[in-house]
């Protein structure tokens, strides 16, 4: 390989399947004349993403290595596909088996549109609930369980030759602020860390882990330059990741267009600097030729010898042999979309719906009696936009049509019926509760609930404040679904009698939920996170 053809290898750009010809001209351009890497895929829908592949493959001289953020499966990135519980669900699952079926599964739909990593499993342990960037990402607060969990995903991927990236190391769980954006500040003392954070990483390792993730993070207690991150800092992947933790895999940066990078490192200058950090990928660079041409004077300087980039590349290449490039053919589209949600997937996502609804009541719960219980869905729609939006690659929610499954399940049983959306208004609620004063039990249920800790998850006012106010000499089992820490927002929620949590809204957790209701299955999950007001 030529130099040129070497350094290329380092880099890997964002590539999307829902813009015009001139992003992909763009890519084609950056593949044929700095001999790209790879790529991670970010917004589109899989047959243009097949298109896509095929034709930048055709263009470059060395098989592009191909990642996607699927954590949850595909679906986190492209419609049409299917989505799995997010990791807050999979904490709350006790059968670790499970997960490890669940990650084969979205490897095998990876590897059926040609991606070679999902960029899976998140190990940052969750123990802040204002978190907006991790959250509902992790599998909790609990360092053993997030370390277990992530271990099962992580073996799940490996068994079909799809490559794990545990992140975000050394461990992004306690942070109020959104890479994104800023840089985030952890300000623990380095017994903590070690302790807490780095936890799951060590544990991973210990296994067989083959790519970390280096995070946007300052950590001032391991590197004390202002606004040092994590991923570009010598000091901490050397001394923590390779030495300490004795990490033999791949390291590979965070995306270098996020602000905790672009508001304090020039282009080209931050991708040298992760280089000689130890990463052996920049990811989404800003500028692939200034950072060639910096890695190129570094070279010429001193700085880095060829002897050190031949090492990366062949590392690179051997991981690019190993998840399969190395027999690389084009990718056939006939049957992509049965493929994609194929009934293996259904059944396993009913399997982890079941396995993991949460019961937090103070009591068994009770069968229904269809005379005595009346039903109330409630739906919030405002949907609180964070600034994140702004950030190209941003984790985009696809929205999904409103689900009717448990409507539809408790009026086939026969129980009196009621819905409210939050468009009609206040007035309109308090008169619909009126309905309820015959009856005993009130199941009500909250849905259109945001994932992220926004505006109180963008529960409706009335919600939080009133709503059990009404109906405190009634027998309340409340379904929430949405995010667990979502629960602190209602402040007097000690009135409901049972509390189902299904952690997120799905065609599977509401038909899971009506199981549970109708006393066909017993709730099996744990709380992965602390409640203030719930056990």
């Amino acid at each position: 390989m030529s130099l040129e053809q070497k350094i290329g290898q380092l880099f890997q750009v964002a590539a999307f399947s829902n813009r015009d010809e001139k992003h992909e001209e763009e890519i084609l351009t950056l593949i044929e004349k700095y001999h790209l890497g790879g790529l991670t895929f970010f917004q589109g829908e899989p047959f243009k993403q097949v298109e896509l592949t095929n034709k930048y493959q055709s263009k470059s001289s060395v098989p592009l290595f191909i990642n996607i953020d699927a954590e949850w499966g595909l679906a986190m990135r492209l419609q049409g596909t299917t989505q799995f519980p997010y990791q807050m669900a999979l904490g709350a699952i006790a059968d670790d088996a499970l997960i490890f079926k669940m990650a084969r599964k979205i490897g095998e739909h990876c590897k059926r549109i040609g991606v070679c990593s999902p960029l899976a499993p998140v190990v940052d342990v969750n123990n802040n609930p204002k978190n907006p960037v991790i959250n509902y990402r992790s599998f909790g607060e609990d360092k053993v369980k997030v370390a277990n969990k992530g271990i099962a995903y992580m073996k799940g991927l490996q068994s079909v030759h799809v490559l794990d990236n545990a992140k975000h190391f050394p461990g992004h769980g306690d942070t109020a602020t959104d890479s994104h954006l800023d840089l985030p500040r952890l300000s623990h003392s380095s017994e903590r860390l070690n302790a807490i954070e780095l936890y799951p990483f060590k544990e991973l390792i210990k296994n067989g882990l083959s790519s970390i993730m280096t995070a946007h993070l300052e950590i001032p207690v391991w590197d004390k330059r202002d606004n040092m991150p994590t991923t570009l800092s010598n000091k901490i992947l050397s001394s923590i990741l390779f030495d300490q933790l004795d990490f033999k895999g791949l390291a590979i940066t965070d995306a270098m267009d996020m602000q905790g990078i672009t508001k304090y490192y020039k282009d080209g200058e931050a991708d040298l600097m992760a280089i000689l950090a130890g990463n052996h990928i920049i990811t989404n660079s800003r500028s692939v030729p200034k950072g060639v041409e910096k890695i190129k004077q570094a070279l010429v300087n001193g700085d880095f010898s060829e002897e050190q980039l031949d090492e990366i590349v062949t590392n690179l290449l051997a991981m690019k042999k190993w998840v399969g490039l190395d027999q690389l053919k084009e990718i056939n589209s006939r049957n992509l979309s049965a493929d994609l949600n194929d009934e293996e997937s259904k059944q396993l996502n009913k399997a982890l719906a079941e396995a993991s609804i949460t019961y937090l009541g103070k009591s068994p719960m009770q069968p229904i009696d269809k005379d005595k219980t009346i039903y109330l869905k409630l739906v919030g729609e405002h949907q609180t936009i964070s600034t994140r939006e702004q950030v190209a690659h941003h984790l985009k929610e696809i929205r999904k049509e409103e689900k009717n499954v448990l409507f539809n399940g408790l009026r086939a049983l026969e129980v009196t019926t009621l819905t409210w959306n939050e468009r009609e208004g206040e007035a309109s609620l308090k008169k619909l509760l009126e309905k309820v004063e015959n009856y005993e039990r009130v199941i009500l249920s909250i849905h259109g609930i945001n994932i992220k800790p926004f505006n109180h998850f963008d529960l409706p006012e009335i919600i939080r404040k009133q709503v059990l106010d009404f109906l405190s000499n009634k027998q309340v089992t409340l379904l929430f679904f949405g995010n667990a820490y979502g629960l602190d927002e209602i402040e007097n929620i000690e009135i409901a009698k049972e509390v189902l949590l299904t952690y997120q809204d799905s065609e599977f957790m509401q038909e899971a939920a009506l199981r549970v209701l109708s006393g066909e299955i017993e709730c099996k999950g744990e709380l992965p996170v602390s409640l203030k007001k719930l056990p």
